[in-house]
């Protein structure tokens, strides 16, 4: 061999023990996946909607599109069919399908995946360090789905003609957070066909064991809880529960299932959705110990309360909610009992229907003391868009968020509703006589007003002095009056006998007294923010929910309106009070743009200046003069 020959051999030789050092090292970092293409993560703006918020919403993705999310680990005779089956059997919809692998290093597996990228090009891969399945999932789901609905699926199914049409179909229902599938054994019985709770507490599979043709088995049903090996939701709905990370090998599917019942979602098992399941082929049961403990101390007491239910599992009912009313209304507690009349008018027209309220769940506790409500269900607190359980089917559904703005663009834009009082705005969506206003009273609260009575007592307060209730500060800033000024409202009140008590969540170091007694910030719910307030003899407040507490309880008030709105916009069908607002400005009122030039926008707003100590301390005085109720 000549010796230009030899040094090009040599060349060569030691090109390719570079590249195969390379590709072994690629192989190590990647878990033999240097030749499978791996799936690029999600642009979170390819579906993101115009005026979108910063949590996920349905129009988020990519509509009717099925996203089938599995994880996996070798095992290429299970991947193998799995996949095989699902793009035999995808019926009607347009799927794709996102593998996330925790670590496959046989080599069958990984030519397999190679050849399955080739071969459907609605495949992807997704490579994790290490299995961890709630994490895996959630990591899955957020950075790499597009699809409107999520099928959860195990790598150890075989997916049968019609399932996936029949697991989607019933999502159209928004009341249902979840369906489950039949799964079947080897032998053609019934591994799971829906979980209930024993006398233990603990979760089992219904008819387990039973042949496939069981009539109980064919029936859909609403059920306590689903195994996770194939469910579908929408995909907005997994953005809102997620998997909890806390358990580490299993119960993470009956904990999600929990959840969404405490929220007012069906949890439903449909037998038409039919594949097989081979059990445990991927997993060692055992593992789990420490899970199923865990979930029965976050879930004890709930799941004793499904133990009283005479029968857990209930045939699914589409007509559940025929002829029902919904309202959905997220707002603060202000808004609400400004129209609590018109929701007590609307109960009364409609007496033999159901009534449901979908509200902030912060609200709950103090609408259920009206009773006016059959059903009251929870939005998530400041999560306004999320996915809520509206059944569609035959319901009257009355959808007050945003009646009053359009948080669209930059700057919030007022609509009409917004210029006069939430119960005509309320009423005209009802199709009912806004001219007609009776007042409600304001419920007790006694477990929350023991709670204050006790906060007092351990700060050293007496509890029958001749408090003033302030609540000066305001979530929306261009509402609060001008904080400098409130020394001289706190000195003028104790000069005239009384003793000011600060409540709210919003601190400031203006709020200040001799005698003063500060709560801000101590109360835990909205019942006790409510039954502090109701300590006061009197109560001064800016436009917040105090006002309308101070009118539905019969306690005389101040008000302070800044720009925002029109006092009588807020406070016409009350009694017992004065009010001041900007005058001759002409500017006001900006119905809650606030102020568009931004260095006066809630830092120097003219409206809130103008409202002085002097004049303010004058108005309390009428008040008191007024409706003189407490010594001075």
């Amino acid at each position: 061999m000549t010796k230009p020959i030899r040094k090009l051999t040599h060349s060569v030789r030691k090109r390719g023990r570079k590249i195969r050092a390379l590709l072994s090292l690629a192989k190590n970092k990647t878990g033999g996946f240097a030749r499978v293409k791996f799936a690029k993560k999600r642009d979170p703006q390819i579906y993101k909607c115009k005026g979108s918020v910063d949590y996920a919403v349905a129009t988020d993705y990519a509509k009717d599109l099925v996203t089938i999310a599995v994880i996996s680990k070798d095992g290429y005779d299970l991947i193998r069919p799995c996949i095989e089956s699902i793009q035999n059997h995808c019926g009607k919809h347009n799927i794709e399908i996102i593998i996330g692998d925790t670590g496959t290093t046989n080599k069958r597996v990984l030519k397999y995946y190679r050849t399955a990228q080739k071969r459907f090009r609605n495949i992807r891969f997704v490579r994790f360090e290490k299995y961890f399945f709630s994490r895996n999932y959630n990591e899955l789901v957020s950075l790499y789905a597009n699809g409107e609905y999520l099928v959860l699926l195990n790598n150890d199914t075989i997916a049968t003609s019609g399932w996936l049409d029949a697991l989607i179909a019933p999502l159209a229902d928004k009341r249902i957070g979840i369906v489950g599938a039949k799964l079947l054994s080897r032998d053609l019985t019934i591994q799971h066909a829906g979980i209930e709770y024993n006398n233990e507490g603990h979760g089992y599979h219904v008819f387990r064991n039973e042949p496939s043709d069981l009539p109980a088995a064919n029936i859909a049903s609403i059920v306590p809880g689903l195994t996770f090996a194939c469910v579908a939701m929408r995909h907005d709905v997994y953005d809102r529960f997620q998997l909890s990370e806390d358990f580490l090998e299993e119960a993470q599917d009956t904990d999600f299932c929990l959840r969404l019942s405490v929220a007012g979602f069906d949890i439903l098992y449909e037998p038409k959705a039919e594949l097989f399941h081979f059990e445990g082929s991927s997993r060692d049961w055992r593992k789990g110990e420490s899970d199923r403990i865990l979930l029965n101390k976050i879930w004890d007491e709930h799941i004793r309360k499904l133990l009283l239910v005479k029968h857990q599992r209930k045939p699914f009912n589409n007509d559940a909610f025929k002829d029902a009313i919904i309202v959905i209304r997220d707002d603060g507690v202000g808004d609400l009992l400004m129209g609590i009349s018109s929701f007590k008018m609307l109960r009364d027209r409609h007496q033999n229907q159901k009534l449901i309220l979908l509200t902030y769940e912060r609200n709950i506790a103090m609408m259920e003391s009206f009773g006016i409500f059959d059903e009251i269900l929870p939005i998530p607190n400041g999560k306004k868009y999320s996915p809520l359980p509206v059944p569609t089917k035959g319901t009257t559904v009355f959808n007050l968020i945003d009646i009053e703005m359009d948080f669209g663009g930059q700057f919030a834009v007022s609509k009409d509703d917004n210029m006069v009082h939430r119960h005509i705005a309320f009423t005209r969506k009802f199709r009912l006589d806004a001219n007609t206003y009776s007042s409600v009273p304001l419920k007790e609260y006694p477990k929350a007003k023991a709670s204050i009575h006790q906060i007092l007592l351990d700060m050293g307060c007496q509890i029958d002095l001749p408090f003033v209730s302030f609540n000066l500060m305001a979530t929306n800033p261009a509402r609060s009056w001008w904080e400098p000024y409130y020394p001289a409202l706190i000195e003028a009140v104790e000069r005239m006998g009384f003793v000011p008590l600060f409540i709210g969540t919003e601190a400031s170091p203006h709020l200040r007294g001799k005698n003063a007694i500060n709560l801000i910030g101590k109360t835990n719910s909205i019942p006790e923010y409510i039954e502090a307030l109701k300590f006061g003899k009197y109560i001064i407040s800016s436009d917040t929910s105090a006002c309308h507490i101070a009118a539905l309880a019969g306690i005389p008030f101040l008000a302070i309106f800044t720009g925002g709105v029109r006092a009588k916009a807020r406070l016409n069908y009350y009694q017992k009070y004065e009010v001041i607002e900007p005058e001759g400005l002409d500017c006001f009122p900006c119905w809650d743009v606030g102020c568009k030039d931004p260095a006066l926008r809630w830092k120097k707003d003219p409206c809130r200046l103008m409202l002085t100590p002097e004049a303010v301390i004058a108005k309390f005085e009428t008040l008191v003069k007024k409706y003189p109720v407490a010594p001075v």
